[in-house]
């Protein structure tokens, strides 16, 4: 989770620091480790107790820089999942983002409830990551497995691909 280094309490006054920090979505970390991960999809379709992350701090400083201001954009931030805004997005080199991510094996498919995401602060608002798509889900009148965002190309079948080879 992105920080500010010290508060930007100018007035003097003794205001909490935790009221100092933006909350980002799309940020979560894996329960055993703590480690920090961005989630890219919170579901997968087919796999809906599975989700798509990556590790920030495994990309090299300029693809770590340039994703997370993409992730803390308006646009990142106001993406209901933060792959459908990278899937669009691209590096300074005109690299786009997901297609990088995903060519370089970044992303990782793990268990919805090995992600804690933090809603509000300090630990008291710590969800996992199963239990706040369940919140979701109900929210929108949908079961959890709708959640996931499907591919938009369209799915060939046998026959498509006789067709196409048999006009050559």
């Amino acid at each position: 989770m992105v920080q500010q280094m010290m508060p930007m309490d100018i007035q003097g006054t003794n205001q909490n620091v935790d009221g100092n920090r933006r909350k980002f979505k799309h940020i979560g970390k894996l329960k055993d480790s703590g480690a920090n991960v961005a989630i890219i999809f919170r579901t997968v379709p087919e796999e809906s107790s599975n989700c798509l992350v990556i590790g920030p701090k495994f990309l090299d400083d300029t693809y770590h820089n340039s994703f997370m201001k993409a992730l803390e954009s308006q646009e990142g931030q106001d993406a209901f999942e933060l792959g459908t805004y990278l899937n669009r997005a691209v590096f300074p080199d005109g690299t786009n983002i997901l297609s990088f991510l995903h060519q370089g094996n970044y992303i990782k498919k793990i268990p919805t409830k090995n992600v804690v995401v933090t809603m509000g602060s300090g630990n008291d608002g710590e969800v996992s990551l199963d239990e706040l798509n369940k919140l979701i889900a109900k929210e929108k009148n949908v079961k959890v497995s709708e959640l996931s965002v499907e591919d938009p190309t369209p799915k060939q079948t046998a026959d498509d691909t006789k067709k196409k080879t048999a006009k050559k």
